[in-house]
């Protein structure tokens, strides 16, 4: 098992020709011995062969400036959103003061109109008694009727 561990590495090693002559002896012994190694190398082969032909189609002249020019596009997008974010912020709080104000400003007028100094009288609710609130549903409709 050891020894099939280091075959393979002594494979892999070879594709970047950094094998002494006798690990390089010692791999194509094995390569001759064994068909699946020799398999092994030849899915080795073409999947490199493969990457590189990518690789070459990928990084076309001008690429990096492509990459910078796509990073500098991306920096400005995120700064006009940060600006449109801001100017929200902005936005929202003048509404917001505005609405706050309104509100006080219609509470103040329910209590000077309903002379009530209370949440009630600040909402502008009408003032019940206990006897209103404790009379059950059914006897204020029974009343009505008769």
């Amino acid at each position: 098992m050891k020894k099939k561990i280091k075959i393979q590495e002594l494979l892999y090693l070879s594709f970047d020709g950094r094998l002494s002559e006798e690990e390089q002896r010692q791999l194509e012994d094995a390569l001759a011995g064994s068909p699946r190694l020799r398999k092994e190398k030849e899915r080795i082969e073409t999947l490199r062969r493969e990457i590189g032909q990518q690789a070459a189609r990928t990084f076309r002249p001008f690429f990096a400036e492509r990459v910078m020019h796509t990073i500098a596009t991306a920096v400005k997008a995120r700064n006009g959103l940060e600006k449109f974010t801001k100017s929200l912020q902005l936005a929202f709080r003048r509404v917001a003061l505005a609405g706050a104000t309104a509100i006080l400003l219609l509470m103040v007028v329910n209590i000077v109109r309903t002379g009530d100094l209370s949440v009630a009288g600040a909402l502008g609710l009408p003032q019940e008694t206990l006897v209103e609130v404790l009379e059950s549903p059914f006897d204020a409709t029974v009343e009505d009727v008769l």
